[in-house]
């Protein structure tokens, strides 16, 4: 009898956690959860990403990508995250943790729990900021409307030498960049698409897109501090330095070893 009420017991304990984690994941835009309503014309939330969130393909890249170019920009973003500097776009939005969204009357802000500045992008201008005033960032300057349900952010403006400078796909970040996201809530609401277009005639032969899908994280979510980065961190230098063997802990032995 006792074996008996044990077994039943823990299967009542699946069967909560079961229907716990499906409506954890219903939460998430993952389940089949019912249609709640939403406003296609606002962003707002927390939004992360998952392990197949992204549809890449493959940059069609310029010639005069040579491999001195590739390894000068491979140079400047080993230095960037060495020192812990401001990673800028696109690495910012792909980040490991929520980016928390926030849609006003007259601006779109950013913010990211990695290091990263805020990114804001304004709905009440139709143009750029002159070069002549605008400070090139790693972020940009960045302007958006509405076309239908589809938010069409344009950003120019970019800082080209600092930050990481890597693009999904292939190719970098220039001072020339020109970058398009088209955002737009589906699954009632539960997932924002974002596809992101590149143009660069220093770097790509064609305009390079690709498409990330962000999924909303639990009303419950409650935003963190940024992961700490500490430039001085010897063993952390080390790590990035590589190579990893030959430093103590967990190495693979020779076949001979006893």
């Amino acid at each position: 009898m006792v074996m008996k009420r044990e077994i039943t017991r823990a299967l009542a304990i699946a069967a909560m956690a079961l229907l716990a984690a499906s409506a954890a994941t219903a939460q998430r835009g993952r389940g089949a959860g019912p249609a709640v309503a939403f406003d296609p014309h606002d962003i707002s939330g927390y939004w992360e990403l998952s392990f197949d969130s992204r549809h890449v393909p493959p940059a069609a890249l310029a010639a005069t990508v040579t491999p001195a170019f590739r390894a000068a920009k491979r140079k400047q973003d080993e230095y960037a995250t060495r020192w812990c500097n401001w990673i800028g776009m696109p690495a910012a939005m792909d980040a490991t943790r929520p980016i928390d969204v926030r849609q006003g009357r007259r601006e779109i802000v950013m913010n990211f729990e990695t290091i990263a500045t805020p990114r804001h992008i304004f709905l009440d201008r139709t143009t750029h900021i002159g070069k002549d005033v605008y400070d090139a960032t790693t972020m940009g300057d960045s302007i958006a409307r509405w076309e239908g349900e589809t938010l069409v952010v344009d950003t120019v403006g970019f800082d080209g030498a600092k930050g990481l400078s890597a693009i999904p796909g292939g190719g970098f970040r220039t001072s020339d960049s020109h970058l398009v996201e088209r955002y737009r809530l589906v699954s009632s609401g539960a997932v924002l698409a974002v596809t992101f277009t590149w143009s660069d005639s220093k770097v790509y032969r064609t305009p390079h897109t690709y498409e990330y899908r962000y999924y909303r994280a639990p009303a419950s979510y409650e935003a963190q501090p940024p992961i700490w980065c500490d430039p001085f961190d010897e063993a952390r230098t080390a790590f990035l330095a590589g190579p990893t063997l030959g430093r103590g802990g967990n190495q693979p032995r020779s076949p001979g070893a006893r």
